[in-house]
């Protein structure tokens, strides 16, 4: 049975219910944490203006942008998109084949050579492996002569083959790495029970270890395809055919004649090539987080 002051109890409005329980949350905050998240909140705004000031500028005409730096469209120049995407579209579609295929390339070979670092045993194992960390220390910068002399020799410049095989030799050693740090924690008692009951090496790996090991290789993906996807300086140095050229050298095409850039349609250009990574993150962030996350606590 209801009481009278049961009934005013319930009858508390929502409001200081909620008054109460931020007290209740800034009283249990400490300075320290009080500063801490101020400072979050203001790297966060820093990351945003950029992406913001992208897009706002993507509707504007190039005198808009410079007579009005700051402000916002009047009226907005929607057609700035069309002409964009009109422009980048090869571009983008060579960029994502290129990605997808160096990132499918490594993910297979690093799979591979993480499994037989990690669960095989062979004479010079630990050497081998410290010469490929070695050469993670080596700037790209440095190879960059000679890797185009190495491919302009075996004919591979001017086609598809010098970026994916690049990518995929470029991402080969950190994925490596990667995997390997991850399949030493899978229990070895699982690949010993499968090759009792009769399963061939190719079907432990490939029903066992893969499988078990998706995170890491969803980290690794998104990983190299970003990478591969945000390269402007191989692309350039090794493709001189336009039909065959990424997104990346693309975006430097927005001049027109007189030397004048359309900056409103280059934005535009900026904002529709970053719409593949947004999706790629978004369909991959659970299992890059999970990959990164139990890959760090396995190292």
């Amino acid at each position: 049975m209801y009481t009278e002051t049961d009934t005013a109890a319930e009858s508390v409005s929502p409001v200081r219910k909620l008054r109460k329980n931020e007290g209740g949350l800034i009283k249990y905050l400490s300075f320290p944490q009080i500063t801490i998240i101020v400072l979050l909140c203001v790297l966060v705004i820093l990351m945003l203006v950029p992406i913001l000031f992208m897009i706002v500028s993507s509707l504007k005409s190039n005198a808009q942008i410079l007579g009005n730096f700051w402000g916002l469209p009047s009226p907005a120049k929607w057609n700035n998109y069309g002409a964009a995407f009109t422009s980048i579209w090869r571009y983008m579609v060579n960029s994502i084949l290129y990605a997808v295929g160096a990132s499918a390339c490594v993910i297979l070979l690093s799979s591979i050579s993480g499994y037989i670092f990690a669960k095989k045993s062979f004479p010079g194992k630990e050497l081998l492996f410290m010469m490929m960390l070695a050469m993670m220390m080596i700037p790209g910068v440095l190879t960059l002569i000679p890797s185009y002399v190495l491919y302009n020799n075996l004919g591979l410049t001017n086609t598809p083959w010098v970026i994916i095989i690049a990518g995929a030799a470029g991402g080969q050693i950190f994925g490596t790495f990667l995997c390997r740090s991850f399949m030493s924690g899978i229990p070895s008692e699982l690949f010993e029970a499968a090759r009792i009951d009769g399963a061939s090496e190719i079907r432990v790996f490939f029903q066992i270890v893969i499988p078990l090991s998706l995170p890491i290789l969803a980290t690794l993906f998104i990983m190299q395809a970003v990478g591969v996807y945000n390269d402007y300086i191989w692309p350039l140095l090794t493709i001189r055919d336009s039909s065959l050229q990424v997104v990346a050298v693309g975006l430097t095409v927005f001049t027109k004649q007189f030397g004048i850039t359309d900056m409103g349609t280059q934005f535009s250009a900026y904002a529709i090539s970053s719409i593949p990574l947004i999706l790629i993150f978004s369909f991959g962030m659970k299992y890059y987080i999970q990959g990164m996350t139990q890959g760090a606590l396995k190292m």
